[in-house]
């Protein structure tokens, strides 16, 4: 017989994920609202976060994330490995669309570069590792944003962060990647396809991108989706 989850356990995490989709420290009633729940039971919540280290409360009694996250977040890169585990896929993405291939994931309320392998033409795409990109203005970000929950899209519109509309983010769905071809030419264009794990939820993101004057979408589309789904078999895809 299966185990269920502990309902009271996972509210009480989801108010991090609240407050992780906050550029800033967040009060008690911004909390209350976005998560809808009583204040009460927020409080409780905020409390139980405090008390675990896992939460930081300021002088003005907001709240923000602990830097225990950040032990975490490093500590989660190297048990899943993700960028040695990528590395030799990035190359294949490289020798085959001749363009750079990058790996990001969900950092708050940006994607970040975790992977990268550079283009061995004269033009290339400078998006380094640790380069932060938006989720409205990249085509990681839109992948993120689209293969995301509606929780999540519902909670990062309403602290003010830019997001693909939803009609984008149906379509990106719908092709199977995203695409941001801006119409500025000294700009990178790119796609980007979701690396799913096993349970369907997008861990990271496979990127191809390259100077706009140069780059065909319609080719790299489908080397960057072939490729996503050969690195989501590493986590037990189907």
């Amino acid at each position: 017989m299966p185990v269920r989850a502990l309902s009271s356990t996972l509210k009480t995490l989801a108010v991090c994920d609240v407050i992780a989709a906050s550029p800033k420290p967040m009060r008690l009633p911004d909390v209350v609202r976005a998560t809808g729940d009583q204040r009460a039971a927020v409080y409780q919540r905020l409390r139980t976060l405090v008390e675990a280290g896992l939460l930081d409360q300021t002088p003005d009694g907001s709240f923000r994330l602990a830097l225990r996250f950040q032990f975490y977040a490093v500590r989660a890169l190297e048990q899943a490995n993700l960028g040695d585990r990528s590395s030799e896929l990035l190359q294949e993405i490289v020798s085959e669309s001749g363009e750079t291939a990058t790996i990001s994931v969900l950092d708050g309320y940006h994607a970040v570069i975790i992977n990268r392998v550079e283009s061995r033409q004269v033009l290339r795409a400078d998006l380094r590792v640790g380069a932060r990109m938006a989720l409205g203005g990249s085509a990681s970000g839109s992948v993120l944003v689209a293969y995301g929950s509606h929780e999540m899209r519902a909670r990062l519109r309403e602290q003010g962060i830019v997001l693909p509309d939803d009609a984008h983010l149906a379509e990106v769905r719908e092709r199977g990647f995203a695409i941001f071809a801006p119409t500025d030419p000294q700009l990178v264009s790119a796609v980007a396809a979701p690396v799913l794990d096993a349970a369907g939820q997008c861990v990271a993101v496979i990127a191809i991108s390259g100077p706009t004057t140069r780059f065909d979408h319609d080719r790299c589309g489908p080397i960057a989706v072939a490729a996503a789904r050969r690195f989501s078999a590493q986590f037990g895809h189907a």
